[in-house]
Formats: C-alpha cells, structure tokens, sequence
C-alpha cells in the first residue's frame, strides 16, 4: 500500500510519529494531525464516507492539536501554533482551510498560555488564550470572540471530547474499570445507534512519553456482554455518526473498525508512518475565503 505522500511503509528506527484526529460534527469528515520526525508537522484531511486520506501541510514549528478545532462543516480549521517566523508569527492563532495552514485570519498569544478554541454551527469562533483581542493578519467574516483562559487543564485536554458528546463515566461502568485506572478521569460516549460505550482514561502529563502535548490516555470499549476491553494499541479513538469505530494507532495508522457478526473487525486502514516531510505551497482555494 502507498502512503499518502508516495512513501512505502516498512519498519523503521526511528520513533513513531504521533497522531491525533479531529472529526467534524456534522460533515463525515476528520483532520489527521501528525507529529514526526522530530520538529515536523503533517496534515491530512481523512474523507470517512469515501476512505480516502488527502496530504496537505507540513509544518516545520508546534502545533497544539488538544487546543484546535475543526469547523462543523468540515472546512475550517483553528489552531494554535509556536513557529520560527519573525515576531507575530511566533506564537499565534489562525483559522485555516483543511488541510492547509496558510492562515486567513491570525491573532498574536502571549506565549503559549493558551486554553483552545470552538467553532459555533454556523461557524462562529470562540478562542479562550491570553492573547490580542484584534488578528494582526486578515479578518475572520463569521465573527470571532476572545474570551479570556478560564479552563481547568484537565478540561482544556478533553474539549474536543466534551464537545463531541463525551461525559463523565457512569458510576456503574468506572467499577468495572482495572484497578490501576480507577482513579484517572474517566469519560465515556455511546455509540451512536448503540447502548455501549468507548472510554477514556486521562492518567496525566508526561512529556517524556508517548502522547499528544504529552496527555497520557489509555481507552476501552464496552461489549456488548458489559465486558470491557482495553485498547492498547489506541492513541485516539472515537465513534462516527454510523456507529463505526475511528482510531489512531501508537504505531502510526488510521483505521475503521465494524462490528461484523458481533465481531469487531478491521475493515480499513492507512499506514502513515513512513512519511518524510514535503512542504508545498497551498493551493489558491486555501489562499483565500
């Protein structure tokens, strides 16, 4: 299988790149975001209805994907980044066509005190950063707010989650967690169409560790006999709106997982792993609004 960007994928020495998804809420649309190798940042735009994973930015700075988010629709993106430009662009905010970065709109943070951002359904922005109230590059016509950063840090890893229809994990199914994540924070979404849940344990921050912005997560699916069954190969993972299982491997793939005969099975995958960077220029519909 070729990679997205034309690379063949094979085992490597090198660390494994680091993945995390954003997925739209009312489009069948998600946003890869890849770390590696080191310094690096690529973009994908993954098409769930037709499978098919479209490259799009590489990045040679930070991106803060538990801080980003992607519009309903599919079509926007908003992201923190720490770059190696001249001052604005050191640390900022900007609002971008998926999957490209060539900002339309961009406000300078003071540092990267920043809590995240959230897109209203008709596309309205919400950012809660210490940051300039007024972009320094461009406009943003569907009306941005900044709020100032509030968030507990806890909070600010989940957003995307809580977004998405996460809640705390029902008292019932924490004590059937193992005992060793019993006292993690612990959230849980049903499967649309279903009555079981996927889990997420938040253990904390380490850096040292495999993790996007060094959030430690360990997730669980409920069977359908209450049975829960760890995940370990999972970075992220999450449901689409058809019930399918979307997740991001430790090793560096995307996949969709069914449910076949009772069977959760495999019924697709993308290997992203051996990827090398190949920054081009945006194309002219990601230029403008």
């Amino acid at each position: 299988m070729t990679t997205p960007s034309g690379g063949q994928p094979g085992a490597s020495s090198a660390p494994p790149c680091r993945l995390h998804v954003l997925v739209a809420r009312a489009a069948p649309v998600a946003l890869i975001m890849r770390r590696g190798p080191a310094g690096w940042w690529h973009l994908l735009e993954w098409d769930l209805r037709s499978r098919e994973v479209r490259p799009g930015a590489w990045l040679r700075g930070t991106l803060y994907p538990r801080r980003c988010d992607i519009s309903p629709d599919g079509k926007l993106l908003g992201y923190f980044a720490l770059g190696h430009g001249p001052s604005p662009w050191t640390t900022y905010f900007a609002v971008s066509k998926v999957p490209w970065l060539t900002a339309l709109v961009a406000w300078r943070t003071f540092g990267t005190w920043t809590g995240g951002c959230e897109f209203a359904p008709d596309n309205g922005l919400t950012i809660r950063a210490s940051m300039g109230k007024k972009p320094f590059h461009g406009s943003y016509p569907h009306g941005a707010v900044v709020e100032d950063l509030t968030l507990d840090w806890v909070h600010r890893d989940l957003q995307n989650e809580y977004r998405r229809g996460w809640r705390p994990l029902a008292e019932g199914v924490a004590e059937r967690m193992p005992p060793e994540l019993r006292e993690a924070v612990l959230i849980a979404r049903v499967r649309p169409g279903g009555d079981r849940a996927l889990v997420l344990a938040h253990t904390g921050t380490d850096f040292r560790r495999h993790g996007i912005e060094g959030v430690q997560v360990s997730y669980l699916r409920e069977e359908d006999d209450g049975d829960l069954t760890p995940l370990p190969e999972a970075a992220w993972a999450d449901w689409d709106e058809e019930g399918r299982l979307l997740m991001a491997t430790r090793d560096g793939m995307v996949k969709i997982m069914e449910q076949r005969s009772g069977v959760w099975t495999e019924t697709w995958s993308q290997d992203l792993r051996e990827l090398t960077p190949e920054p081009l220029p945006s194309p002219a519909w990601a230029q403008a609004w």
